[in-house]
C-alpha cells in the first residue's frame, strides 16, 4: 500500500513539473519543433530505439544458447520489451523487469527458472557494463573540456566512483565464485522482519548464482560476443541526440554528446518518478542549454523520446497480453 501511495505521489509530482515546464516554454513552440524535424527524422529515430532492443535481444540470446537453449528470437524480444516497459514504470533506476522476463520464458518453455533468471543476470550485467563504459567515457571528456559547477563534478565523480566499484565487485564475484548474493541473504535472514522470507528463497538465489559463475567460467567467448553487442546497443543510446538533432540542423561535436550522455544518465540514475517523468524534461532543457540548445528544441527531443516510449509502450502491453502477464499479476495481487 505505501509503495502504490509513493508511486501514485512521485506520478502527480512528476506529471506536474511536466505540465509545468512545457507551459512555461510554450507547447505549441515546442510542437513546431517536432513538425520541423519531419516524419523521416521521427522515423529514423524510432528504427533507431527498436534496433536497440533488436540487439540487446541477440545479446541475450548468446546468452541463451550458452546455456544449451535456442528459443524462438520473437519470445526473447517480446519478453526483452516487457521487461523493459516493467522497469521504465518502476521509479527504481531501471531494474525491476529482470524477475518477469526470467519468470515469462521458464513459464513458457517449461525450462529451470534458476538457469533463465541467471542468463537474465549476465544479460543485465553486461548491459550495465556497456552502459558504463560510455557513462565513463562521457563523464571524462566532460571533465575536460567542460568548466561544470563544483556541486555537479562531485556528484558525477562520486556516483560514478560507486557504479565502478559496484561492477567490479560484481565481476570479481562472479570470476571467483564468490557468492556474493547468497552471503547478503545470510545476512537478511538475520533481520527478523525479512528472515522467514529470505530463508524461503535463499536456495533459489544460491542455485542461480552457480548457473551465472558457469557463463564466466566455461562460456567466456559467448559473453564476450554478447558484450560486444550491447557495446554497439550503447554506441546507438550515445547517438540519439545526433539523429534527432541532425533533422533540426545541429551537429554536435564529439565533446558535446560526451556531455549530453554523462548528465543524461544522472538523471535516469537518480529518477524518483516512474520514467523520470517531469525530471527528464527539465534537467534536459537545463543540460542541453549548456551546449547552446534552445529550451523548444530541447523540449522537442524529450517529446520525441516519449513518443518513442509510448510506442514500446504500447508494444509491450499488446505482448504482455500474449504472454498471459495479466494472471501473473492478478495472481500476484492475490
Amino acid at each position: 500500500m505505501k509503495r502504490r501511495l509513493l508511486v501514485l505521489a512521485t506520478t502527480l509530482g512528476g506529471s506536474a513539473l511536466l505540465v509545468l515546464t512545457f507551459y512555461l516554454i510554450g507547447f505549441g513552440k515546442v510542437i513546431f519543433q517536432l513538425q520541423e524535424v519531419g516524419p523521416g527524422g521521427v522515423s529514423v529515430f524510432i528504427i533507431n530505439v527498436l534496433l536497440i532492443f533488436l540487439i540487446d535481444a541477440i545479446s541475450w540470446q548468446i546468452i541463451l544458447k550458452s546455456y544449451g537453449y535456442r528459443l524462438p528470437f520473437r519470445d526473447i524480444l517480446a519478453t526483452k520489451i516487457i521487461g523493459f516497459v516493467i522497469s521504465y514504470l518502476t521509479p527504481s533506476m531501471y531494474f525491476g523487469g529482470e524477475p518477469v522476463r526470467a519468470y515469462l520464458i521458464s513459464k513458457k518453455h517449461n525450462l529451470p527458472l534458476s538457469k533463465i533468471g541467471a542468463s537474465v543476470v549476465v544479460n543485465r550485467f553486461l548491459e550495465l557494463g556497456a552502459g558504463l563504459f560510455f557513462i565513463y567515457l562521457g563523464t571524462i571528456w566532460t571533465l575536460i573540456e567542460y568548466d561544470l559547477p563544483l556541486q555537479l563534478t562531485v556528484t558525477m565523480l562520486v556516483i560514478n566512483t560507486l557504479m565502478g566499484l559496484g561492477m567490479v565487485t560484481l565481476l570479481l564475484s562472479f570470476i571467483y565464485e564468490n557468492r556474493l548474493f547468497t552471503t547478503l541473504a545470510d545476512l537478511l535472514s538475520r533481520w527478523n522482519p525479512l528472515s522467514k522470507t529470505v530463508e524461503k528463497i535463499r536456495p533459489h538465489i544460491s542455485k542461480m548464482e552457480g548457473e551465472v559463475f558457469l557463463v564466466f567460467r566455461r562460456h567466456r567467448r559467448a559473453a564476450l560476443a554478447a558484450f560486444a553487442l550491447n557495446l554497439l546497443g550503447g554506441s546507438l543510446i550515445f547517438l540519439k541526440p545526433a539523429i534527432f538533432f541532425y533533422f533540426l540542423e545541429i551537429i554536435f561535436k564529439l565533446s558535446q554528446l560526451s556531455l549530453l550522455f554523462a548528465l543524461t544518465h544522472l538523471i535516469f540514475i537518480l529518477q524518483v518518478s516512474p520514467g523520470a517523468l517531469g525530471v527528464f524534461e527539465l534537467g534536459e532543457v537545463a543540460i542541453y542549454g549548456l551546449v547552446g540548445v534552445e529550451a523548444q528544441k530541447a523540449l522537442a527531443f524529450t517529446l520525441m523520446v516519449r513518443i518513442t516510449d509510448a510506442v514500446v509502450i504500447a508494444i509491450a502491453s499488446f505482448l504482455a497480453l500474449h504472454f498471459g502477464l495479466s494472471k501473473l499479476w492478478r495472481k500476484r495481487e492475490e
